[in-house]
């Protein structure tokens, strides 16, 4: 649906961009009935920075209206996690530290997620290793001699951010998260 857009890996470049160049989040199509250029319908707040400092919270993530279909989307920095309280950054941490063999406890501990969402992330990335590997695989080849799957995200996340991954997974029409 690309709902994601690249690029952006920081809440202050997110408001950056959206005060000099709105126009980057506009999408080419709506992702509801293919219909060109939705024009802006506003915005609404998230809280998308869950540290305890929070100096960026609330962001602004702009909204657009098709006056075809009449929906609404709206669009997302790469910074930002769909459907999610912990941005790419700390998901990335939490990953690669339990893949690492540290326990969910001290993870937890370290990066703020309780267990059971440390524990989450986990299950949700093995679920759809398959897919995404084959997606990642298609762009990178090489990517696919990394044998077993930790180890093929332990591999590709030392190369790129996990926020890059999936902004370049949700263009290419995968489903994130």
């Amino acid at each position: 649906m690309k709902r994601i857009v690249a690029g952006i890996l920081s809440l202050q470049q997110h408001r950056e961009t959206l005060a000099q160049y709105p126009e980057r989040y506009r999408p080419e199509h709506c992702p509801h009935c293919g219909s060109g250029h939705p024009w802006h319908h506003g915005h609404y707040e998230r809280k998308a920075d869950r540290s305890p400092r929070g100096p960026e919270n609330p962001v602004w993530i702009p909204r657009f209206y098709c006056r075809r279909c009449r929906h609404t989307c709206s669009r997302l920095p790469s910074c930002v996690a769909p459907r999610r309280w912990y941005g790419w950054a700390i998901q990335q941490c939490v990953l690669l530290y339990l893949w690492l063999s540290f326990s969910l406890s001290f993870t937890s501990l370290r990066f703020g997620p309780s267990r059971d969402t440390c524990r989450r992330w986990l299950r949700w990335l093995k679920g759809r290793h398959p897919l995404w590997q084959f997606r990642l695989c298609t762009d990178h080849p090489h990517w696919g001699r990394t044998p077993g799957w930790p180890e093929f995200w332990v591999e590709v996340l030392d190369r790129q951010p996990l926020s890059e991954l999936v902004a370049w997974l949700d263009s290419h029409d995968a489903t994130v998260p």
